[in-house]
């Protein structure tokens, strides 16, 4: 059975500060030679928690280690692995290029990806995080990802993968708790475009960004502390968040965009900084404005 989109995100974010074949690298994938298995003593156990290493150490699990750059993958099955670590540095290399006013504050230290082969393993992992659900195929915690290797349609799963991709790179980088719709509108929107440019694939904003049937106000999604809890105000949540993030980076000028993001980094209140930055009196004119790009 295929779990609806709006229920597996829903599981997610409480815990995020937030097999297939081997794929051929597309242009600009990590290549072979930027990866290598590393033997267990030789894993950089910093910025782990002693969850993490609880789980690294567990002698329940035969992992074998594959580091790149930025992250160090512990699987037991090497071919969705090495696909996985190529999703990430494909990601960490179109966030860093996109947002180049960032800096990496881990430098040399990786983060970590921790991939479960069968369905009782996964299970196990849920039972230990009550913050996620029966259906949560994937989280991130801080600086590490868990990832259920099988489970959820293909579609399904790597779209899901590469939300949670944004999330643990971004993780990176943030010093300060983005505002909900921005952290997810972002992991939606790099979910997206990261993960075509990770495929060689080319793309185009309108095709993406076209108008919503359905959205959330203005008011509610950019003063939202909590998720929703029906699914279908989830689905909303979500698609009016990325459709946001849209509208900010790709239609309105980009050096907006790079003031607004600078400010909530600098820890400036995200909402009056959206305003005043955009020039919009209040939120009723930054609906005004959004609705113009949704019809």
């Amino acid at each position: 059975m295929q779990v609806p989109r709006s229920i597996l995100m829903a599981l997610l974010p409480a815990l995020i500060l937030a097999g297939t074949a081997a794929d051929a690298a597309p242009p600009g994938a990590a290549s072979a030679a930027d990866m290598r298995d590393i033997p267990a003593e030789a894993v950089d156990r910093a910025g782990l928690l002693p969850v993490d290493v609880a789980m690294l150490t567990n002698p329940g699990f035969r992992w074998q280690h594959l580091q790149t750059e930025h992250f160090i993958v512990h699987y037991e099955r090497k071919t969705f692995a090495t696909r996985v670590a190529r999703m990430g540095e494909d990601f960490y290399k179109a966030i860093s290029e996109d947002l180049p006013d960032m800096q990496d504050r881990l430098g040399a230290q990786r983060s970590h990806i921790f991939i479960f082969r069968t369905p009782r393993d996964w299970q196990t992992v849920l039972a230990n995080n009550p913050g996620a659900g029966p259906w949560a195929v994937s989280f991130v915690r801080g600086q590490t990802m868990y990832l259920q290797e099988s489970g959820a349609g293909q579609a399904d799963k790597m779209g899901l993968l590469a939300h949670e991709m944004t999330h643990l790179v971004f993780n990176r980088f943030l010093t300060v708790r983005l505002p909900l719709w921005l952290n997810e509108g972002l992991a939606e929107y790099y979910g997206e475009f990261a993960y075509r440019r990770s495929k060689g694939l080319t793309h185009r904003e309108r095709k993406v960004f076209t108008p919503l049937r359905q959205r959330m106000p203005l008011e509610v999604l950019l003063t939202a502390t909590a998720y929703p809890v029906e699914p279908a105000a989830v689905d909303l949540f979500y698609a009016t968040a990325k459709q946001m993030v849209g509208f900010l980076v790709w239609k309105l000028p980009r050096d907006k965009w790079n003031i607004y993001f600078n400010r909530i980094l600098a820890g400036d209140p995200p909402l009056a900084a959206l305003l005043e930055t955009y020039e919009w009196e209040d939120i009723n004119a930054a609906e005004k404005a959004f609705h113009q790009f949704n019809r």
